[in-house]
């Protein structure tokens, strides 16, 4: 039973959305749960439809940390509660996904900031293995942004 070693952060490519939002899509494309332990929101939930819906946005949202795969904390994952997030990674890492494209808000940023430390505390994960998607996956581009700067930047 392989220990936590990492943080794999990614995007949901989407300019929307929730856990729950999330896990829907990924059942339906066939897998068993969401692929992702933890997913940050940016407040906008739902996308505009014309004439049906506004967008829903609700800014205390933004920043918020939903829980998506369930995970015990014991250091260690196993059965469901590997992800499937990153080929060669799942069984050995902790997931976040910022929810966004290529822009997130700050208060996004701020929250995975702080959730990187609890998880490093947490589990005694080193500063070196928290990679982005497109770190450890040839040719993805998610999380769209450089994780090791964020972390070289922002966590001291």
């Amino acid at each position: 039973m392989p220990k936590i070693e990492y943080i794999i952060v990614h995007c949901s490519d989407s300019d929307w959305g929730t856990a729950s939002e999330i896990r829907k899509w990924h059942l339906a494309n066939g897998w068993r749960d969401i692929g992702y332990q933890l997913v940050i929101l940016n407040g906008l939930l739902k996308p505009d439809i014309k004439n049906v819906q506004k967008k829903l946005y609700i800014e205390s949202m933004d920043g918020s940390i939903e829980y998506g795969r369930d995970f015990d904390g014991d250091g260690y994952l196993v059965g469901n509660e590997i992800g499937a997030h990153a080929v060669g990674y799942n069984g050995n890492s902790i997931s976040i996904c910022l929810i966004g494209k290529t822009r997130f808000t700050l208060k996004q940023i701020n929250s995975l900031e702080n959730v990187l430390k609890n998880l490093m505390k947490t589990f005694n994960i080193k500063r070196e293995n928290i990679l982005g998607h497109c770190d450890v996956q040839k040719g993805k581009t998610c999380p769209n942004f450089n994780v090791k700067n964020f972390v070289r930047d922002r966590i001291k």
